[in-house]
């Protein structure tokens, strides 16, 4: 990200340079290129106007793509990044029907299984060290590894949007799952309406709004539940991912799958989300993956995640 920025910022330094200097140049340049004819009598003051007001305009005239540089780039980026995005979609049905897939099958109830999981990716295989994993309901479940082991991509696999690897995932047969994303996702409407998504508010009792605000320390926004705002932009992002476990105490699902939310959450945060996972989540299986532990007291049983290049590569389009 820096890498980019200072990048582009060095581009438009040198843009900056070329045109401004451009444009002061043909402003000097007429004058000394007549200069030696008016000093030695052979031009008039209103002549050498007349000539370098000429240049001017001819010069003006042929400055377009100097003046248009940046605008002409803007409209090739645009162009390369639809065309690029066109292709991906072209070739999205060739990697469909060229990738082995991983079986999503339904399991019994109370228990979440994974077995011989190979995630595959452009980058090479993310796999767990045990080849056999299985989680049960009220289980708190920690899976860490090192950066770049493709975290993110077990969450999604997990949360059936990633199909391509190998293996099984066995998810429990008419138990709710909650999947619970880096970046919270917080529909328009009421904050009322936010919290009940994806259901409407009819689904739950009025008094279970405010109660689950403010276990989560956003008492402040109780008067706000029927207001209609941008909360994506109005709140911060530790109160974003306080509102979407508020979310869950209402929804109470069975399982909770969490990707790497407690490592960006500020200590008080944290402790308040973690307080909450340990005692209103106690029938709650949770999956959390992460790039550290989080609490100790939270996680009953740590899972390793590996990333291994040279296995099951998916194919780059």
């Amino acid at each position: 990200m820096l890498a980019a920025m200072r990048s582009l910022v060095s581009g438009l330094t040198n843009l900056t340079w070329i045109t401004a200097g451009y444009g002061w140049f043909t402003l000097v340049a007429p004058i000394l290129v007549a200069a030696p004819l008016y000093f030695a009598g052979n031009l008039s003051f209103g002549g050498l106007m007349m000539a370098a007001g000429a240049f001017i305009q001819v010069q003006s005239s042929l400055r377009w793509f100097v003046d248009n540089f940046s605008t002409i780039a803007d409209w090739r980026a645009t162009l390369l990044r639809v065309a690029s995005f066109r292709r991906a979609i072209l070739n999205t049905d060739i990697v469909h029907g060229s990738e082995s897939r991983i079986e999503f099958v339904e399991g019994p109830p109370g228990k979440f299984s994974v077995e011989n999981l190979r995630i595959a990716s452009p980058t090479g295989c993310t796999l767990l060290e045990d080849t056999h994993v299985e989680m049960l309901a009220g289980e708190r479940i920690l899976i860490t590894g090192e950066p770049g082991t493709g975290k993110t991509l077990l969450f999604r696999a997990l949360a059936g949007l990633w199909p391509w690897g190998t293996g099984r995932i066995k998810r429990p047969k008419g138990e709710d799952a909650m999947y619970l994303p880096r970046v919270p996702y917080l529909p328009p409407g009421t904050l009322r309406e936010v919290l009940a998504y994806p259901w409407g508010v009819e689904k739950f009792a009025d008094g279970a709004f405010a109660p689950a605000l403010t276990r989560l320390d956003l008492a402040r926004l109780v008067p706000l539940l029927d207001s209609t705002q941008h909360w994506e932009r109005d709140l911060s992002e530790d109160e974003q991912h306080s509102l979407v476990f508020a979310r869950g105490l209402l929804h109470a699902p069975r399982w909770m799958i969490i990707d790497e939310v407690l490592d960006s959450l500020d200590d008080r945060a944290r402790d308040c989300v973690i307080d909450v996972l340990t005692k209103d989540f106690q029938q709650t299986g949770i999956v959390y993956i992460g790039r550290v532990p989080a609490r100790d007291r939270l996680f009953g049983r740590t899972l390793r995640l590996m990333k291994d290049p040279g296995a099951h590569r998916l194919a780059r389009v």
